[in-house]
């Protein structure tokens, strides 16, 4: 089946027609971290060792919110490298972030595929833990399903064709295989899963975002006391039970 209205070309097209005025430095504070991100946070330690030698080589993706806020599109992983290197006195508290914004007016499905589109390129989905596959095919369903419903146009063309056939093509895996995870993902959020809310749909998953706060705890850079240690294997115990 060919894509008709191209999702591999999207962030081609939108880098295409970005303007250099739209890159700037925002200072970390004013970025916030997306909420309906489900990539997990891989590499972070090697990652932050590579911005700290070579600098930050490409932008992180933004839109701006408010006068002074911003959201994170895309650049997670880098982003909380560079929080790990402030953490450690290698950046200054102040670090000015290096990013590219995307327009304000842009249409928000859009903007939400532009986070899976930047991961894809870096991470093969059927590499990923189970649980973050499912996440991650759950929000894509939902993106595909308003999209069609509300006649979102992505680089000038509709969304259209059976979405076990999209996600087939966009992840690059079997369509058995694509089926097999929207009904998992299904299963997980009802039969309506795929028409959740972003929203609802944290909150219904509790167990995918505790374990993004365990990888995160277990990065945790400490002194190495016996009591901060301890401290650290009781949070990790706390937020499993």
């Amino acid at each position: 089946m060919s894509n008709s209205f191209g999702f591999t070309d999207l962030m081609n097209k939108d880098e295409h027609k970005r303007k250099k005025t739209n890159t700037k430095n925002i200072p970390i504070e004013e970025i916030k971290e997306n909420e309906n991100n489900n990539y997990d946070l891989v590499d972070i330690d090697k990652l932050a060792d590579s911005i700290d030698e070579l600098g930050l080589l490409q932008p992180v993706l933004v839109k701006q919110r408010d006068k002074y806020s911003y959201e994170l599109i895309a650049g997670h992983r880098r982003f909380n490298a560079i929080k790990k290197l402030i953490s450690e006195n290698r950046l200054p508290e102040d670090y000015e972030v290096l990013a590219k914004k995307v327009d304000e007016d842009e249409d928000e499905l859009v903007t939400r595929l532009k986070l899976h589109e930047t991961n894809l390129q870096t991470r093969s989905l059927l590499k990923m833990p189970e649980e973050e596959k499912i996440a991650i095919i759950d929000d894509y369903m939902d993106i595909l399903d308003k999209a069609k419903k509300q006649g979102v146009q992505i680089n000038g063309k509709p969304v259209k064709g059976k979405t076990r056939d999209l996600i087939a093509e966009r992840f690059g895996i079997s369509h058995y295989t694509a089926q097999k995870l929207i009904r998992k993902a299904k299963e997980q959020g009802g039969e309506e899963g795929a028409k959740i809310s972003p929203q609802k749909k944290t909150a219904k998953k509790p167990i995918t975002q505790l374990k993004k706060i365990e990888t995160q705890l277990e990065k945790l850079e400490f002194e190495g006391t016996e009591e901060e240690q301890e401290i650290k294997k009781k949070l990790i115990e706390l937020l499993m039970k």
